[in-house]
């Protein structure tokens, strides 16, 4: 396996070729993001910002890295009031249960924490896996965080929307995008009738079901007039600066045994990176890694040692097991790992 020069993707990587100078065409297209800095945040969301109101914006945070800054970015440099809305979506880890309590009592900010009354996330999720398990790991991978994602949009949505909040703050980051390596190459949708056809197509009508329920219970998804900031695009994503910052003033911490400090907050991300690695030939911690070389915010040695231990510390076995207590069979975690 060779692996690019600059950044660290490997030449197994599904849709990435390197070229006769050893680089992929992720770093060959590069182009440095300025971010539109805080004096434009300011503007964008000062007719949005009541200053008379109890909680006058929202932080969504999940007790991992990013949201964790985003929340003492807002609270303690842009002088805001913040409310921290949490989904627990029954994976939380224990690391992030500390988290959560650690920043906001650091910044003195109240938690509101919403789960699902049936753990619906965790059954939507087992789900997808059996309807998608006769199409291979890269359909299971690509829809894993689906459910995930629309409980934390709808409930800082319906919070803002019971509290009359205009103000949203995302702590994601183009940094740690993988959407640029996945739209190099074409993704495999069954059709229809490929579906309707499979072993596991009553799981598809389970899922659907499920889903509208999670719909139902969290309710609809953006309200009218709301501003989402995704803080990131105007001010300068740096790990170094960011986890510096949130260890000292807020408490937070990961496992001394972690090989990064990206994604610690959910128990899935260790078999959604190996599924990833499954699907495209490189895993999606891989990904992230080669975004930060490349932008220069990460070592690359630092980054190979990374891959390298987190490699060593996978635990299929682990995988099985946790799936088999989601309810899936061996049959469909044999056809997926």
């Amino acid at each position: 396996m060779k692996r690019c020069l600059k950044c660290i993707m490997p030449d197994t990587a599904k849709g990435i070729k390197l070229d006769e100078k050893g680089l992929c065409q992720l770093c060959r297209d590069y182009k440095e993001y300025v971010p539109k800095g805080e004096k434009k945040l300011r503007e964008d969301i000062k007719d949005y910002i009541d200053p008379k109101a109890e909680f006058n914006c929202i932080v969504p945070v999940s007790g991992g890295r990013d949201s964790s800054y985003a929340l003492y970015y807002v609270k303690e440099v842009l002088g805001l009031k913040p409310l921290a809305v949490h989904n627990d979506n029954d994976f939380e880890t224990e690391v992030a249960t500390n988290n959560l309590k650690a920043i906001t009592k650091a910044v003195n900010v109240p938690l509101l924490r919403i789960q699902s009354k049936n753990h619906i996330t965790k059954t939507i999720i087992a789900e997808k896996f059996k309807m998608n398990a006769p199409f291979g790991p890269g359909l299971v991978v690509e829809q894993t965080c689906e459910a995930c994602k629309y409980g934390f949009e709808s409930a800082s949505y319906n919070t803002a929307r019971q509290k009359g909040i205009k103000v949203i703050f995302w702590g994601d980051s183009l940094d740690e995008s993988t959407v640029p390596y996945h739209s190099l190459y074409a993704h495999y949708t069954p059709s229809k009738w490929k579906r309707l056809v499979s072993p596991n197509a009553l799981s598809l009508f389970k899922y659907k079901k499920y889903y509208n329920q999670m719909k139902q219970e969290y309710g609809p998804c953006s309200p009218a007039g709301l501003k989402e900031i995704h803080l990131f695009d105007y001010i300068l994503w740096d790990q170094r600066v960011i986890v510096d910052t949130i260890q000292k003033k807020m408490g937070w911490s990961v496992p001394k045994t972690s090989a990064t400090t990206w994604r610690t907050d959910c128990s899935i991300v260790p078999l959604v990176n190996y599924l990833t690695e499954k699907a495209c030939g490189v895993s999606k911690l891989e990904i992230g890694f080669s975004n930060m070389v490349r932008s220069g915010k990460m070592d690359r040695d630092e980054a190979l040692q990374s891959v390298e231990q987190i490699k060593n510390n996978t635990d299929v076995l682990k995988f099985k097991e946790s799936l088999r207590e989601m309810g899936i069979s061996n049959k469909d975690i044999n056809r997926v790992l």
